[in-house]
């Protein structure tokens, strides 16, 4: 079998003629095929159970025939049960198949040897073939090596009344299915398969009869029998069908096909439904397309696009449902059919109501944003603000909220709330003494969804409270601590509501995240108060080791080593000034330079300069330290010592990625002569520790002032 270039373009349910002339059976029966054998057929000879069928498929003298309706509305409806591109009614002769009917091929026939039906026809019942390059029967058929690369076949025999296979009704895709067709497709595959029979049979009849008068009677003994056999083959489709369209409303799957010259579509009833019309056997385009959002116009099909063929195959776009207006997203996934000439006749597909997934999509992205929102929240306003926007707007409501409840005082205190345009805000204290059931089941641990105040008799005693307010329909996510009910976020429709799971689920997840907010930023608070109060004890404790310190050494005559301790305990106290003002999570480097050349009283005379950067509480600490005892010995021995000296501070960062350092240089001008230190006290080994104190500091005593060069990797700087 050779199906055609696609399931968009070759549909094709009236082919070109393709027969011929039936043969004139002027021979026996038996000397017919001999001679046939003898000048067509290879040197294999049949075996008597094969030339037995195909004496029996001679005997319909149906090869080479023009096409006929039933024929041609059978295959139709095959290939649309069973949602293929291809079906055939295909007679498997000795050294080829013909096809009688067809759609989806443009072959008449094809070589025995590419006849899958070949295999169909040895088999009892119907022959599916879920994967056509895993089967050995089929695996190197050139039709699925090659062009068009067949992968699914299922055909049921058709069968005379001695049992003889002179081919198969048969439905092929190009696509693997691992499942197989449906119970309800197979049935009515073999049920279509028995009308094919009853065809073949009727029209072989009406053959005989004008022959023979024994084989009119016998004909029409044999006729009842097949039109019984027909009749229930007939009520079998039916049922199928049936079956099919309790399958297309359980799915919310429409069906349609579009004359494209007319713009006459005939629709299935959920079609109907989906697009709120009344249930019809057809509809103009024109009708549907009125229907659709003027933003989402240019996603739909047209009359030029239709005839043309260039339309879209599968497009989603919004409706207002045509009975109540409901803004619904469907989505309509088409092909085309084409005539012998080429051109379009037809347009033919399913519509699916893909609402929920739409808004289930919308409500994820809001959920993103609401994310991001909340991380860069600093105040429960904020949190408050954001999360109640989300939820209101994502579920298109009158009203969302949050609420802290006391229970023990009766009240409950509404913050700042999302509403729709016109909507009053119900913000600040409220009681609870209209809603004694609602709040039972929210004090349960209970996420409570009501549809309709009104209605729901379990309600009766909140019934005026919720009218008081306005609201029929409520959605409310609890929040309990230590198994005692707090707030509850909340979101209200005025009108009955029935909430779906999605919507539920929605609010639900927006709660998580604005309870976890606010317990982030209550959690920073605390920890904020403590940092705030061990920071002020260890600035205390700085200030008395200073005063311990100069009352202990007041006596101590060399006061340098006195004063040297002094200003070191001063530069701490100085870093950790700045890193107070951090929280101790980063400190500024020119803060902490502004800090530390401050005490030193020469900050004029330092140059700055360098990127903004943040340096950890480790590093902070040590380069207050090490910057203290470059000043100090720039002022007591280098360029600071002098009233025309200056010093060049800088920083950069060298290098990129993981091998990233921070670089800070010190570089004196216009001070008397340096040398490198006879002896290396505290305050140089101070320096040669360098940033993170772990190395790195490279000193030059130059004739224009020392140069001090201080490297440290950029993570551990930040870090540290």
């Amino acid at each position: 079998m050779l199906p055609g270039r696609g399931r968009a373009d070759s549909l094709d349910s009236r082919p070109p003629a393709c027969h011929k002339q039936p043969k004139a059976r002027t021979y026996p029966r038996a000397m017919a095929i001999a001679m046939k054998r003898s000048h067509d057929l290879p040197s294999t000879v049949p075996d008597a159970a094969e030339a037995a069928r195909l004496a029996a498929l001679d005997d319909y003298a149906v090869l080479d025939t023009p096409p006929e309706p039933a024929f041609d509305g059978i295959v139709q409806l095959a290939a649309r049960l069973c949602a293929t591109p291809v079906a055939l009614v295909s007679l498997v002769a000795e050294q080829r198949q013909w096809f009688k009917a067809r759609i989806g091929v443009e072959a008449c026939e094809t070589p025995i040897g590419q006849a899958v039906c070949a295999h169909a026809i040895r088999g009892e019942g119907l022959l599916v073939i879920p994967d056509m390059t895993l089967d050995p029967r089929t695996r190197d058929n050139p039709l699925v090596t090659g062009a068009p690369g067949m992968r699914f076949y299922a055909g049921a025999p058709l069968r005379n009344r001695t049992g003889q296979a002179l081919g198969t009704l048969c439905v092929i895709d190009l696509v693997p299915r691992p499942a197989g067709l449906t119970a309800e497709q197979a049935f009515a595959l073999e049920a279509l398969a028995a009308q094919v029979m009853a065809l073949l049979d009727l029209r072989g009849e009406a053959h005989d009869r004008g022959r023979i008068a024994n084989a009119a009677r016998r004909a029409n003994a044999a006729a009842s029998e097949r039109a019984a056999r027909s009749e229930a083959g007939r009520l079998r489709a039916l049922e199928a069908e049936a079956r099919a369209r309790i399958a297309q409303e359980a799915g919310g799957i429409g069906t349609f096909e579009m004359a494209v010259a007319s713009g006459r579509m005939q629709v299935s009833a959920e079609f109907c439904r989906l697009f709120g019309l009344p249930e019809l056997a057809s509809c103009d385009a024109a009708v549907l397309e009125a229907l659709v959002l003027p933003a989402d116009r240019a996603r739909r099909s047209s009359d030029a696009s239709r005839r043309d063929g260039s339309a879209e195959g599968g497009v989603e776009y919004r409706i207002h449902r045509a009975d109540d207006g409901a803004l619904r997203w469907l989505s309509r996934r088409s092909a085309f059919r084409h005539d012998a000439a080429g051109q379009v006749v037809a347009m033919f597909g399913t519509v699916h109501d893909i609402t929920e997934r739409k808004l289930d999509q919308i409500r994820l992205a809001a959920k993103v944003a609401l994310g991001d929102a909340l991380r860069d929240a600093t105040t429960d306003a904020e949190v408050l603000r954001a999360a109640t926007a989300t939820l209101g707007d994502g579920l298109g409501a009158l009203r969302a909220g949050y609420a802290e409840i006391d229970l023990r005082a009766g009240t409950a205190l509404l913050h700042q709330d999302w509403v729709a345009a016109g909507v009053a805000s119900l913000a600040g204290p409220r009681s609870l003494a209209g809603f004694a059931t609602l709040v039972a089941r929210l004090a349960a641990g209970q996420v409570e969804a009501m549809a309709d105040s009104e209605a729901d008799p379990a309600l009766a005693a909140d019934r005026a409270g919720f009218a008081a307010m306005g609201v029929r329909a409520q959605v409310t996510v609890p929040l309990r601590r230590r198994g005692e009910l707090t707030a509850a976020l909340f979101v209200q429709d005025g009108q009955p509501r029935r909430w779906s799971q999605g919507e539920i689920d929605f609010a639900r997840g927006v709660a998580d995240r604005c309870h976890a907010a606010l317990d982030r930023l209550r959690t920073e608070a605390a920890q904020a108060v403590l940092n705030h109060e061990l920071s002020h004890r260890l600035k205390n404790s700085l200030t008395m080791v200073q005063a311990i310190a100069a009352q202990t050494l007041r006596g101590v005559a060399p006061r340098a080593p006195v004063e040297a301790l002094e200003s070191r305990i001063q530069a701490l106290g100085a870093a950790h000034a700045v890193l107070l003002q951090q929280q101790w999570r980063a400190a500024r480097i020119d803060a902490v330079i502004d800090q530390v050349t401050g005490l030193i009283g020469q900050r004029d005379r330092i140059v700055v300069g360098g990127p903004e950067l943040a340096l950890g509480p480790r590093c902070a600490l040590a380069f207050s330290l090490l910057l203290h005892e470059l000043g100090t010995n720039a002022l007591k021995y280098g360029a600071l010592s002098t009233e025309g000296g200056r010093v060049a501070l800088s920083w950069a960062v060298r290098g990129e990625g993981a091998a990233a350092e921070l670089v800070v240089t010190w570089q004196e001008s216009g001070g008397p002569p340096v040398a490198p230190p006879t002896e290396r006290g505290f305050g140089s080994m101070l320096i040669r520790r360098g940033l993170l104190g772990e190395g790195g500091t490279q000193l030059d005593f130059l004739a224009e002032g020392l140069r001090a060069e201080l490297a440290a990797p950029l993570d551990e700087v930040r870090l540290g």
